[in-house]
């Protein structure tokens, strides 16, 4: 039955679209906004790729196309990783400064740190930071514009207004002060219609630290938003996507990666009050063919020298020699693969956290004494990164096969192409179990097809709640962080590539146990059964 209410809510809604359309989106033109964002500190150029003096070439280039109607914007995690611990993201800001940012987003590593110092850094900031659905613990919006309002040289009025990610307390330990909107498409919603009864903005834009199913989901149920500029998910997308929405409305979508390895170009042409067919999205490189902008370069050289030095400052105490000695580290337990994963887990709040032996590095017993930054940097020098998802006892059990199918018993007819490479074997955390070498390895072509079910497992248990130890149930699902690398499918762990429930926590494994070193004042960890191997 249709009610009255229905009807008067149908004829609202439409009349507010039409209002939006013909009184605050009624002019043509054309606009450009050049995107950065999930730096993540990478402002310097690596291997000759990247950086934020790299950037700053093409975005004076790309300036000079069309003077006025082209905007800079970042969408978030600028900070993260020994930069930001060290200098409180003055650099990053000072570096986004220098190429005269437009306007900022916030991301949730700008939180890692805490409140104080979110605060002090995005104070660096010379350029307007908007976010609409960040509050107080109290409840009281945080004291960051909702939006801001630019006008280009042809005239044309832009909004711009941001969203963080609603997973805000999930992704950081830092942001315990705040409280993060959860309704994206109602969040947006609102800032629209705010927009265009208050402002009237020929152009509205969201600069979207959510993700790019995130950006879909606004897109989709959202009129009145011309242009999404993303971050979170490190989506790297080659061509914009067009988003259709209530009553036909367009949106176009567009990310450019991470680590300031691209810039994304987004040529806004407008027709009548909405985006054309002649808008593009795309994504220029940061390689070797753009040269560095000297001035940019030069403002940024002293951090770089004074993070070298900082880096070897100890973080805390190392009371006992940390095992990364190749032989042992894909083979059995150890005291340094036991903390990492324990790393893992305290920071993603999983029940169970793995770690792939090959990840951890230097081949060498880490003298007791004192670790720093430059020490972690050594165990972990890959840049991967931590991801969380949700597996059932089942999928566990085949884990830890495929993980067992790594060990090379006596008598053992080891064919590598079958099995899981000796840098697959995973350190745990939240688990413990035995291993029968004389049994049957998981046997996994180069296709991830299994040949032949394991049977090395023969006792697997998960850490109760209260502390306790319970056999793993089969049918029952468990939270678990590791690597992207693992999570990813590496190493054969195709149960994890295939589970599809994994998302990124956006945080460096090298930060994770940095942080973990930082809370715990140490880094200590014992060698305590969590592994048990017969031969």
């Amino acid at each position: 039955m249709i009610t009255r209410r229905y009807v008067l809510k149908a004829f609202s809604a439409t009349l507010a679209l039409l209002l939006l359309v013909s009184a605050s989106f009624a002019a043509d033109g054309r606009l450009t906004l050049l995107s950065l964002n999930d730096i993540h500190g990478r402002i310097y150029s690596e291997k000759d790729a990247g950086g934020l003096a790299k950037a700053a070439t093409l975005v004076e280039k790309l300036r000079a196309t069309d003077p006025g109607n082209v905007f800079l914007v970042q969408a978030g995690d600028v900070n993260e990783g020994p930069l930001f611990f060290y200098f409180h993201g003055k650099p990053e800001m000072a570096g986004l400064n220098a190429l005269g940012t437009d306007v900022g987003a916030l991301g949730n590593h700008e939180f890692d740190l805490g409140k104080e110092i979110f605060f002090e850094a995005t104070g660096y900031a010379e350029f307007p930071i908007v976010v609409s659905n960040l509050r107080l613990k109290d409840g009281t919006p945080a004291p960051f514009p909702e939006y801001v309002i630019k006008t280009a040289a042809n005239g044309m009025k832009v909004a711009f207004f941001g969203l963080v990610t609603p997973a805000l307390a999930y992704t950081t330990k830092g942001s315990d002060d705040f409280r993060a909107g959860q309704d994206l498409p109602a969040e947006a919603e609102r800032m629209v219609n705010i927009l265009s009864s208050k402002e009237k903005p020929d152009v509205v834009v969201l600069l979207s630290h959510c993700g790019i199913e995130a950006d879909r989901l606004i897109a989709k149920n959202t009129a009145g938003i011309h242009a999404i500029v993303g971050g979170h998910s490190h989506t790297l997308m080659e061509k914009g996507e067009f988003v259709e929405g209530p009553n036909g409305w367009v949106t176009l979508i567009g990310q450019a990666g991470s680590y300031a390895r691209h810039l994304g170009v987004m040529e806004l042409a407008f027709k009548d009050g909405a985006v054309s067919k002649e808008s593009s999205w795309r994504v220029e490189a940061l390689d070797a063919n753009v040269p560095e902008d000297e001035r940019v370069a030069a403002l940024l050289e002293p951090f770089r020298k004074e993070l070298a030095e900082r880096l070897s400052v100890p973080l805390a105490n190392q009371p006992k020699d940390m095992d990364a000695r190749k032989d042992f580290i894909r083979s059995s337990e150890t005291n340094l693969g036991n903390f990492i994963a324990d790393a893992f887990r305290w920071k993603s709040g999983a029940q169970i956290a793995v770690m792939n032996g090959g990840g951890i590095r230097g081949d060498q017993l880490y003298p007791a004494g004192t670790v720093s930054y430059a020490t972690i940097t050594n165990m972990m020098p890959f840049g991967n990164t931590l991801s969380k998802g949700t597996i059932s006892g089942k999928e566990l059990l085949r884990l830890m096969e495929t993980s067992g199918s790594a060990l090379i018993g006596e008598k053992d007819e080891y064919d590598a192409n079958m099995r899981t490479p000796t840098g697959g074997f995973l350190q745990i955390s939240g688990i413990r179990v035995v291993f029968d070498t004389k049994k049957q390895p998981l046997l996994i072509d180069n296709n991830a097809i299994v040949r032949k079910e394991g049977e090395r497992v023969v006792k697997l248990e998960v850490l109760q709640e209260d502390g306790s130890w319970a056999p793993v149930d089969m049918a029952k699902e468990y939270t678990i962080a590791t690597t992207d690398w693992t999570s990813g499918g590496g190493d054969k762990y195709t149960v994890l590539k295939n589970n599809g429930s994994f998302v990124s926590l956006e945080q460096f494994i090298l930060e994770s146990t940095a942080e973990y070193i930082r809370f715990l004042g140490e880094m200590k960890a014992e060698v305590d059964g969590r592994i048990t191997i017969l031969r």
